[in-house]
């Protein structure tokens, strides 16, 4: 359903209807996105964002304080749409068994995401090509909390697979390898895309990332 518009007088621009914050903000990050991919981070500025939004350039500073933090609310959200459903699908794997098919599925729709919107992830990659120290400050803490998240949902199917004293320490090796291997993956489908499928890649990085935790009675 279209946005409702307030009644302007004849001749006049309509201008969008009154949104809080709250409500506005989704709608400008999905403009901003659009921008930030088309032309760079650099090359966009808030006018442009407010022009393209349909307000004014005071809504989107109501919304965000600033270009950079606007953009790193943006690298949140794609990160959380990208690693969703793979912290979903390794929470989820309770049988050794599973573990297999559970990274290579993992995998496979972080890939799928990416190839979706292939743009948006050398952004998120590369910080921005060309973004500020704040963003790039950002990119290093949103890795850590990625890791931390990634960690959390391994826990699980360590406990009782690995000595109880090692459990943390496993955990948090586990989220550094899968986030490690999974970035490895995605700059490879970007570089090499005729290479590569998200099927064939994400099983390749399954088979890796399993393989790889046999030393430590995972799988």
């Amino acid at each position: 359903m279209s946005e409702p518009v307030a009644s302007a007088p004849q001749g006049a621009r309509p201008r969008a209807a009154h949104l809080g914050p709250e409500r506005r903000r989704p709608q400008i990050l999905d403009v901003a996105f659009e921008l930030f991919v088309e032309r760079g981070y650099k090359a966009t500025s808030m006018d442009e964002i407010a022009r393209a939004a349909g307000v004014t350039k005071p809504v989107i500073y109501a919304c965000f304080p600033s270009k950079a933090d606007l953009f790193a609310e943006l690298l949140d959200r794609e990160e959380r749409r990208m690693l969703m459903q793979f912290g979903v699908a390794l929470a989820a794997a309770t049988r050794l068994d599973d573990i297999e098919t559970t990274l290579t599925t993992g995998f496979t729709s972080m890939l799928h995401a990416v190839t979706d919107t292939p743009e948006a992830y050398r952004i998120a990659l590369l910080g921005g090509g060309g973004a500020d120290a704040m963003i790039e400050m950002r990119v290093r803490r949103g890795r850590e909390q990625q890791v931390a998240a990634m960690a959390a949902a391994a826990r699980p199917w360590l406990d009782g697979r690995v000595p109880v004293e090692r459990v943390d320490a496993v955990a948090q090796f586990v989220g550094q390898t899968l986030l490690g291997i999974g970035e490895s993956g995605v700059r490879m489908l970007l570089a090499a895309p005729d290479q590569w499928t998200p099927e064939t890649l994400g099983r390749a990085l399954g088979r890796l990332a399993t393989r790889g935790y046999e030393g430590f009675g995972v799988a």
